[in-house]
């Protein structure tokens, strides 16, 4: 590992518990934002938010001001849809040969036929924002979990299919 690649590490690690603290008040604050019940619930329970997020994303017009809001909010939620289907968590990608290395991902994924894959929730938030209306988040996440589901131990950094570019 190089010196620069040790302390993007340093850095991303030190950050981590603050930057997943985080997470936790922004959903709240989108949840409610969305006037979506009970929104404290959206981080122990977000498969029952997933139907109204995606009924709101599908049409959703995100000017160039509002990328970056958009896409943090629904890369944690995507994140923690993610952590919950497959029993996985967040963490610090720690793999300098990864195209992730150094990134907050999702992965240690117990239901996963590669508990080494990870995936970028952040990289599925822009995706699904980049499509064109009638975009979906949930259909998106059925794709991740599928490759998931597939992955294969031998799996590197390189993509098997369109939707790996999420995944290692």
């Amino acid at each position: 590992m190089t010196s620069e690649q040790q302390e993007l590490l340093a850095r991303r690690r030190a950050g981590f518990d603050k930057w997943l603290a985080e997470r936790m008040a922004v959903l709240r604050d989108f949840a409610a934002a969305l006037e979506l019940p009970d929104p404290p619930l959206i981080l122990a329970d977000p498969e029952r938010y997933l139907p109204a997020i995606d009924a709101w994303l599908e049409d959703q017009v995100v000017e160039s001001d509002d990328w970056a809001w958009a896409v943090s909010r629904v890369g944690y939620f995507a994140g923690e849809v993610l952590v919950q289907r497959f029993a996985g968590c967040w963490l610090v990608c720690d793999a300098p040969n990864s195209r992730f290395f150094g990134r907050y991902v999702v992965g240690q994924f117990r239901l996963a036929s590669n508990p080494a894959a990870i995936a970028d929730p952040i990289e599925v938030a822009a995706a699904c924002l980049s499509q064109p209306p009638g975009r979906s988040l949930g259909r998106m996440l059925e794709a991740v979990g599928v490759e998931l589901r597939g992955a294969e131990p031998s799996v590197g950094p390189e993509p098997r299919s369109g939707l790996g570019k999420w995944m290692r």
